[in-house]
């Protein structure tokens, strides 16, 4: 059996082309492995990563005719013994028209890592023409199974982190709550960080806030600081290929922050809480398989100010035991991933 990856839109920066690196240099000592990205990644450092014996194929160029005549090619070329997981949804329903019109019987998984709501990103119900389904958060099972999906093809498979070995976070605790943010740098949309900003502008505490990502903002963000007077607050590190060395030697936060509408399965959240960093997060959906209130971190109600601000306060009054924070995502570690990855291959394609 081939597997062929369908990889959505990549950046190179994220915490999915992370997932893809673990999971395919595993996948591929078993299987033969194919990647086809359908952007061309700005940064292409991930692809380095990628097992030698892994096939991975590029578009020439992005316009939408090329793309669609690049994935077309793709599911027409296919057999009927190849299994395509996909990870965007549009790219799922094109499978599937091609499979009924070519009378090929290859199978087709979808593995999204978005949620399935609060997004404007692809219509939800195309991904009802996959014939099974990876979720990688319970949210998305659920939200499948809204769909009308039915609960016995969906694997609950969730993500990968290397097993985290390297000493704890141990913040500073002198009067200033160090906050840290690691991710896309965005005003508006999915990461939300004005909302964070604004809170940072009522809060009377010392406070300080480290961000680390790429800023996709065209300069936005920075003037959007500049204009609350936060600026002294504030301190962009920019991208960093490993962020967590300089945030656990020189920051020692008392907490990461994600201000997120939506998000899949947050690997910052799992890779911060491994090394004893507790996390503050608004409600979005997708927190629930890794956040254990008081023990781990806090929720906050997305858009409401006071309860960002109590949540912020409560770092000072809660004493965090980094080694409880490092054990409670013991669960998202690599080798527990495995098992659950192979039960889903031989569950899916034979299956089905």
């Amino acid at each position: 059996m081939k597997l062929k990856f369908i990889c959505a839109p990549a950046s190179g920066n994220g915490g999915t082309e992370t997932v893809l690196v673990e999971a395919l240099n595993y996948l591929v000592k078993t299987y033969q492995i194919e990647l086809f990205l359908t952007t061309i990644p700005k940064n292409r450092l991930w692809l380095d990563k990628m097992n030698q014996k892994i096939q991975i194929h590029e578009l020439k160029n992005e316009s939408r005719i090329n793309k669609l005549i690049y994935l077309a090619s793709i599911f027409f070329n296919a057999s009927s013994q190849d299994h395509f997981i996909i990870l965007s949804v549009n790219s799922i329903k094109l499978a599937s028209q091609i499979r009924r019109l070519t009378h090929k019987h290859y199978t087709i998984t979808s593995w999204i890592h978005y949620s399935l709501i609060n997004q404007k990103m692809f219509d939800p119900n195309n991904i009802k023409f996959a014939d099974n389904h990876w979720a990688i958060s319970t949210p998305i099972k659920e939200q499948l199974m809204n769909l009308g999906i039915k609960e016995k093809s969906i694997s609950l498979i969730f993500n990968p982190i290397d097993c985290y070995i390297g000493k704890l976070n141990i913040p500073k605790k002198d009067n200033v709550i160090r906050i840290v943010y690691v991710g896309k740098i965005m005003l508006d949309g999915q990461k939300n960080l004005r909302e964070l900003f604004d809170g940072l502008k009522l809060f009377n505490w010392p406070i300080h806030l480290d961000l680390f990502g790429a800023d996709n903002s065209n300069g936005e963000v920075y003037e959007y600081v500049k204009m609350l007077g936060i600026s002294d607050k504030c301190t962009f590190h920019g991208w960093k290929r490993n962020p967590w060395n300089e945030i656990l030697n020189d920051i020692h936060p008392d907490a990461l922050i994600l201000t997120s509408k939506y998000e899949g399965l947050p690997m910052v959240m799992i890779e911060g809480m491994s090394r004893g960093i507790p996390c503050i997060v608004a409600d979005f959906s997708g927190y629930e398989d890794i956040m254990e209130i008081g023990e781990n971190g806090y929720v906050y109600k997305s858009g409401n100010q006071q309860d960002l601000k109590e949540k912020l306060l409560l770092l000072r009054e809660k004493g965090f035991d980094a080694k409880v924070i490092s054990k409670s995502v013991e669960k998202f570690n690599s080798e527990n991933y495995y098992l659950r990855i192979n039960k889903a291959l031989k569950e899916g394609y034979y299956g089905k």
